[in-house]
């Protein structure tokens, strides 16, 4: 397989990501449970698809003798004729800027996912009577509710 086709592969799946967290942002806006499971499992499948192929994009350049490393992949495109070294080019530029767009939207449904996270919590505080801002973390990581009057730590 040419490097030009593992590029090319891992743009689909890196795409077929994007689609899926774009799924994922629909589901998480509309609280649509079940479109929710059916993108996250895509996104998983997504996500190890990508890891498999570009596992294999490195193996191959392993066995080439080639390293992983910007310098070397750059050597092994300048050896490659003028067309596969365009096609390349393009194709890398569009990876970079689908990995740029598959970032960003991760990162917006993780802000989505946190702002629910924290009305879910607050709401549960005032339900159990207790302020939603007095908390502490406990060593877990894990919110500690405590009163006004109590101690936050034991001697």
């Amino acid at each position: 397989m040419t490097l030009a086709m593992r590029v090319r592969d891992e743009l689909n799946a890196l795409e077929g990501l994007g689609e899926a967290l774009r799924q994922e942002y629909d589901a998480l806006k509309s609280r649509d449970l079940a479109g929710l499971e059916r993108a996250v499992a895509e996104k998983q499948s997504c996500a190890e698809r990508l890891r498999g192929l570009i596992a294999a994009r490195l193996d191959d350049l392993k066995q080439r003798g080639i390293a992983a490393d910007a310098g070397d992949l750059a050597a092994l495109v300048k050896t490659l004729p003028v067309a596969e070294r365009q096609e390349i080019d393009t194709l890398w530029t569009a990876l970079e800027d689908a990995a740029r767009q598959v970032r960003a939207q991760n990162e917006i449904n993780g802000a989505v996912i946190a702002a629910s996270r924290n009305h879910v919590e607050r709401t549960l505080a005032i339900l159990r009577g207790r302020d939603s801002l007095d908390f502490l973390y406990d060593q877990d990581s894990r919110k500690v509710f405590g009163g006004r009057n109590q101690p936050i730590a034991k001697a």
